[in-house]
């Protein structure tokens, strides 16, 4: 196909012949469009017949080419959606999942949004759970925190673009949160044992962050800190929600036991039924008791 008479049209039908024996998704040549642009579906269909200017011919090409060597198209275009937002991303945070956006939805509907809360998006990466709460919730006090600087310079980016009203420290996990207690705690943490690397996906093995992905103690390694610490960081009525692994529903709830066994879970699965989320709350170490 001669690129010259490239048509947002034409284009999409080029990447898909270039993609069709891959596993690459076949939407993502309209998501680097739709994300370079700002547009919706719709508008990109609007723009179907118009042509193609030269040098975004050759960043599509390019950007295809690297999709083809599995770099995650969130990447290549450096942003993606997530509650209707768009959140600038790096290499340096996560790509955020659905159940990223189900974890807020849950928060949302459970938490009540009348009292000003003090929040705390432990592990922040890109910023997209304690902004998204932030912005929902504006009478919320939010902290993002994050052991990584290059992580939290992109959440720091993302909140000052959407207008979030934020802190932001760096720390690993309570560390530079000493002394410092809150009413909600909320986490997408490292969760992946070391050990399942070979089931899982080419595209978030080599692109998306190790530290954001892998723990010790077979992928407990942060829980079994978390839930030693957190009570000291919570408010007589705080609470936790957390993301955690398809695999893990037994071995999180015994590890919560042996580490508090005051505390109480409560967890939810997805169309599997597979847990993919807790909520835990009455940590002994809470309030000062």
């Amino acid at each position: 196909m001669n690129k010259t008479a490239w048509t947002y049209f034409t284009a999409q039908r080029w990447a898909q012949k270039a993609l069709q024996d891959s596993s690459v998704d076949p939407a993502a040549p309209q998501f680097l469009l739709e994300q370079r642009h700002n547009w919706d579906t719709t508008h990109l269909l609007l723009h179907n017949r118009d042509l193609m200017p030269v040098m975004e011919q050759e960043w599509f090409a390019a950007a295809v080419q690297q999709l083809l060597k599995d770099v995650p198209a969130q990447y290549i275009v450096g942003k993606t959606t997530f509650y209707g937002r768009p959140f600038r991303v790096t290499r340096d945070v996560l790509i955020p999942e659905p159940e990223t956006a189900e974890l807020v939805d849950w928060v949302l509907a459970t938490v009540k949004a009348t009292a000003p809360l003090r929040v705390l998006d432990l592990g922040t990466g890109s910023g997209v759970i304690g902004i998204t709460l932030a912005l929902e919730r504006p009478n919320w006090q939010v902290t993002l925190s994050d052991v990584s600087p290059a992580a939290l310079m992109v959440a720091r980016e993302n909140a000052d673009r959407l207008g979030a009203m934020v802190r932001t420290v760096t720390s690993d996990l309570f560390d530079q949160l000493a002394g410092t207690r809150f009413d909600l705690i909320v986490t997408n943490p490292p969760y992946i044992d070391p050990a399942a690397k070979d089931n899982m996906d080419r595209a978030v093995l080599e692109y998306e962050p190790p530290l954001a992905l892998f723990a010790d103690e077979h992928g407990l390694g942060f829980y079994h800190r978390l839930f030693t610490q957190v009570g000291a960081h919570l408010t007589a009525n705080g609470q936790v929600f957390a993301e955690t692994g398809y695999d893990q529903e037994d071995s999180i709830q015994e590890l919560l036991k042996k580490c508090d066994k005051n505390a109480t879970i409560t967890v939810r699965h997805d169309v599997a039924g597979k847990m993919r989320m807790m909520h835990a709350w009455d940590f002994s170490g809470a309030g000062g008791n």
